[in-house]
């Protein structure tokens, strides 16, 4: 499926795969066992890597290293897991639990949530500090000229401010677009712009017909550059796309992009934009149990191979950018750990919830079994959302 060319190409966005899931799988197991220590539970092993071949050192109870397979991670503790083959699936056998009986469970679901609980905790700090440094990408009237449009034609400058279009004050790209739309092909408008805060200077252009194959891509969400999205909002677009929300692309356009203007937050609005972010992953997640909306999130879904060509481009345009993605992939690895179903830090509360519930242990071969449907299920998930991937690589 893949030509001779895409192996070399392939390498750096594994690479960057690699680096981005070993960080939080870092942070997610970190939590874990560091919750466990807190509350005086052994921890004998932390891996990051899949269960194989290994390389490993032993500091103190905890045996530490790197597994063959890196995309992944885990932590012995036996309070929670036991040992022997169920253990691989973090269960205990019977005589295992009664021995550990006097663990209550509040201890163990702590420890089971710590994972997820770290994972969202660090997407805030980053998401945090991205926005109160670097900012959020507004709408301040900024546009560049796309390559080939009437804009450039005419000679409009990169970066220029337009302060109003045919004497109709601007200050945002959506009001000018809004004001183009309601223009026809061949009218000339005169644009009063400003570059640098110069002094102001005007141009005419004459409107164009839309190509009916444009070079550049439209932004169908108007408003996504200033959601913190994106930290990099300036990117090559064609005007035509409109700020304000319409269902088709209007048959005029200037040929212009919004050029965003990065605004720093107070920490306090900061912190709450971090929050919404979850928010809007969390509903994102969601959809996956609504009938009407299930294929569509899992067409939208990223497996490892996406995530590492997501990584490598992010990494290519800035350590905002890749910080962005690491901190919303952390978020995703938070909130789907949380998801009820065994082996999941969130089914494995289930259980716990359960047990206290009935006042007794659920039988290991029932546990056992929910968690090999779970990983089949996950596994089925991960392999259609992976060969997603590759056709997309593929096309």
């Amino acid at each position: 499926m893949f030509g001779a060319d895409t192996l070399p190409g392939f390498l750096p966005s594994l690479f960057w795969g690699i680096i981005t899931i070993s960080i939080l799988v870092f942070v997610h197991e970190a939590g874990h066992a560091l919750a466990a220590r807190a509350l005086g539970l052994k921890v004998t092993e932390f891996f990051i890597g899949l269960p194989g071949p290994k390389i490993s050192f032993k500091i103190g109870e905890t045996r530490y290293g790197v597994t063959a397979i890196p995309f992944g991670g885990y932590v012995r503790i036996p309070a929670l897991e036991g040992s022997g083959p169920a253990a691989e699936l973090g269960l205990m056998s019977d005589e295992e639990r009664a021995e550990l009986g006097d663990i209550p469970m509040w201890k163990r679901i702590v420890v089971l949530s710590a994972g997820i609980v770290t994972n969202l905790v660090v997407a805030i700090v980053i998401l945090t500090i991205l926005l109160s440094t670097a900012g959020l990408p507004t709408d301040q009237g900024y546009v560049s000229p796309v390559s080939g449009g009437p804009a450039a034609a005419a000679g409009l400058p990169d970066q220029a401010r337009v302060l109003s279009i045919d004497g109709v004050p601007v200050e945002t790209f959506g009001e000018l677009a809004d004001f183009v739309q309601t223009q026809d092909a061949g009218d000339t408008v005169t644009v009063v712009y400003q570059v640098d805060g110069g002094e102001s200077q005007s141009l005419d252009i004459v409107l164009a017909e839309r190509p009916s194959e444009p070079d550049v891509p439209a932004i169908d969400d108007p408003d996504a550059a200033n959601t913190g999205g994106d930290v990099d909002a300036n990117q090559d677009v064609d005007t035509a796309a409109p700020v304000s929300p319409h269902d088709n692309l209007p048959p005029v356009y200037m040929g212009v992009a919004p050029y965003m203007i990065f605004q720093p937050l107070p920490i306090g609005d900061s912190f709450m934009h971090a929050i919404r972010h979850i928010g809007l992953i969390a509903e994102a997640i969601s959809r996956l149990f609504n009938p009407a909306t299930f294929q569509e999130v899992v067409d939208q879904s990223a497996s490892i191979i996406g995530m590492s060509v997501m990584s490598a481009q992010a990494a290519q345009t800035g350590i905002m950018n890749y910080a962005f993605l690491v901190a919303s992939i952390s978020i995703s690895l938070g909130l789907m750990n949380l998801l009820p179903i065994p082996p999941l830090d969130g089914g494995k509360i289930v259980l716990e919830l359960i047990q206290k519930a009935m006042r007794r242990p659920v039988p290991q071969s029932i546990q056992v079994g929910l968690s090999m449907f779970g990983i089949c299920l996950l596994l089925v998930f991960m392999f259609y959302v992976m060969f997603q991937d590759v056709l997309r690589l593929a096309g």
